[in-house]
């Protein structure tokens, strides 16, 4: 019996109680007779587990590596959180961009896909987390995606977010995550049809064909829908010389940087104040764009047309018309947005509701709207004029550069330019009590710059020389788009003197001619848009009353002289030569006191054609003729 028990309850690994207990009721001096089936079972379950345990082994070592991945995965993401910094909001468009069509379309595809690069960033992550997460009881097994590595995924991707933004959540911050949680389902679905075999795995593709086939299909009938043949009927706002003239004394005179600590000032445009800015700023870019806004008690519409040049070269038009109510209390937003039509695409009102507390959110903490709305006490719409009542404005360091792109010329050029203004004041300062002339100063310059170019380029010394006479002899708001290059403890008294210089005694021509040369040069460093707004800020400073094609003759003459002194080596240092044995004006700037000046707008119009037409255009020939005849631009 010893024997029998000690044999029958002698188990394998795997060996079940049910044998053991067969045998132990079998009659002495017998044996089971289930022993023998038994034993045979048990052998081949113990091959079997043997054969098993393997797979499992070989399970659990693929489970350890899917942890490693998704470990270093999450790494590399926090990583290139780090290292990103925040994330980017609607500020990151330059002013420029919108402005100009063609960028402004390339920022709306980069904003697109930079979406797409969110939502595949974060599909590994579904994917590698159903591998390693359990699929859960059978209640989740009824679903189509495995919800607990749906879960997890998610949560990565929060945890991720927040390291690359800190903890400055709102709304929009949190619709933010839409695309980083759409790419973690998608994973989670691969990972999912992935475990369920090869019948799965080879339907996958076409389900992802088809998906993308119609994520295509709707984005281009959209695309379509959105653009017209024709702009809208609505008739742009004309924008006169003595408009902008108006409009820059009017805005300055209400500077919020003047303000003291606790006091406001309330400015009140007319909804034709409103429209000549939108014209003007968009006269600056692209042409085939007009706007124009319509007040009402407490709200406000935009309708704006945006020609599109496609492939073809055919040009087509982006019309857009929003609508809504908005209202600013003490720095704090409040829009709603009740319209919003894209070509023929008109935004349902229920998805406006949506997305209406989502833009007000985004716009409240744009760092470049934020510190305008701080500064705002008040805002009040009436059906013809908008009033706005603020405080003192406070820019943060870097707000131009973040609005207008980078805008300091490089070192180098800064670095002689301030050679170059020390310079020449040191020499006015030393003259007796006589303004110097227009030549004298440029001989003084290009004659320091040929010393200089001794030892470098050339090309940079004329830069620099030409930022100097722009800032000294132009006007000195050149220095905030170039780059520091004046210090506190430059001669005053030698800076009045040079704001005096005349050219074939008109100081206005001097500074036209100056001022044009430096934003040529600008329009190289800096950017060229930006350049053009300036142009247009400081004409409406030293401009005349009515146009004037001698002032645009002395711009044209400044402007070619800097294109000139700069094309490339050898013409600088011939530049440097030419200016050094004598500054001759009529080498530089040909005669303009017989063109025509002072003529109102309405002139221009009726006798000239506008810009752009035929007697127009003929003055602007006979321009560039007198100019093409300077010595110095032969």
């Amino acid at each position: 019996m010893h024997s029998n028990q000690r044999w029958s309850i002698s188990p394998s690994i795997d060996g079940t109680v049910r044998s053991a207990r067969a045998s132990l009721n079998a009659p002495k001096g017998q044996t089971s007779d289930v022993c023998p089936n038994e034993c045979s079972d048990r052998s081949s379950h113990s091959n079997s587990d043997i054969a098993v345990m393997p797979e499992r082994g070989t399970s659990g070592s693929r489970k350890s590596i899917g942890w490693i991945v998704l470990a270093a995965y999450s790494l590399f993401l926090v990583y290139r959180a780090l290292h990103q910094g925040e994330v980017s909001d609607v500020s990151s468009v330059l002013v420029w961009e919108l402005q100009d069509s063609r960028q402004l379309l390339a920022w709306i595809g980069g904003l697109v896909l930079r979406n797409l690069y969110e939502f595949a960033y974060f599909v590994p992550f579904g994917f590698i987390a159903t591998m390693v997460v359990p699929y859960g009881s059978r209640w989740f097994r009824r679903f189509p995606i495995s919800l607990p590595a749906l879960a997890a995924g998610s949560t990565l991707a929060v945890l991720v977010r927040t390291i690359e933004i800190g903890w400055s959540w709102h709304l929009a911050v949190v619709v933010g995550l839409a695309f980083p949680l759409l790419g973690c389902l998608f994973g989670t679905w691969m990972g999912t049809t992935w475990l369920r075999g090869w019948r799965a795995r080879l339907w996958f593709l076409p389900k992802i064909a088809l998906l993308v086939f119609l994520a295509a299909l709707c984005t281009d009938i959209i695309l379509w829908l959105s653009v017209e043949k024709t702009p809208m009927s609505f008739e742009a706002t004309r924008v006169t010389s003595a408009e902008k003239r108006r409009l820059v004394h009017l805005i300055r005179s209400k500077s919020p940087r003047s303000l003291n600590e606790g006091h406001t000032h309330t400015l009140r445009l007319t909804e034709h104040d409103i429209n000549a800015l939108l014209s003007w700023g968009l006269s600056l870019g692209s042409p085939n764009q007009k706007a124009k806004v319509s007040l009402a008690r407490d709200s406000a519409s935009l309708s704006m047309s945006v020609g599109v040049t496609l492939d073809g070269g055919k040009t087509r038009y982006l019309n857009i018309v929003i609508a809504g109510y908005s209202q600013i209390e003490e720095g704090i937003l409040s829009l709603n947005v009740d319209r919003c039509r894209v070509g023929s695409v008109e935004t349902p009102r229920c998805l406006l509701n949506v997305l209406s507390p989502v833009v007000t959110s985004l716009l409240s903490h744009d760092r470049r709207l934020k510190p305008f709305l701080e500064a705002t006490r008040r805002v009040i719409i009436e059906p013809d004029s908008i009033e706005v009542t603020y405080g003192r404005l406070h820019l943060p360091p870097g707000f131009r550069e973040d609005l207008f792109g980078p805008a300091n010329a490089s070192e180098d050029v800064l670095a002689s330019t301030r050679a170059q203004v020390d310079h020449l004041l040191a020499v006015v300062s030393q003259l007796p009590h006589t303004r110097p002339s227009f030549g004298m100063c440029f001989e003084t310059v290009f004659s320091l710059a040929r010393d200089r170019s001794a030892e470098r380029d050339p090309v940079t010394e004329n830069r620099a020389g030409i930022f100097a006479l722009g800032v000294l002899l132009g006007h000195p708001r050149i220095e905030e788009f170039l780059g520091p290059v004046l210090t506190e403890c430059d001669n005053g008294a030698a800076r009045g003197i040079l704001r005096r210089v005349v050219l074939r005694e008109r100081s206005d021509w001097a500074k036209h001619f100056c001022v044009s040369a430096a934003i040529t040069l600008l329009s190289d460093e800096v950017l060229s848009d930006a350049a053009g707004l300036l142009m247009e800020d400081l004409d409406a400073d030293i401009g005349g009353s009515g146009f004037s094609f001698a002032d645009l003759l002395a711009g044209r003459a400044g402007s070619t002289f800097a294109a000139r002194a700069t094309r490339n080596e050898a013409a600088a240092r011939a530049m440097q030569d030419r200016i050094a044995r004598g500054f001759r004006v009529e080498e530089f700037f040909p005669l303009a006191a017989d063109l025509p000046e002072g003529i109102p707008d309405a002139e221009l119009q009726s006798r000239y054609g506008g810009v752009g037409g035929e007697a127009y255009r003929r003055l602007i020939e006979e321009i560039e003729r007198r100019i093409a005849v300077c010595a110095a631009y032969r």
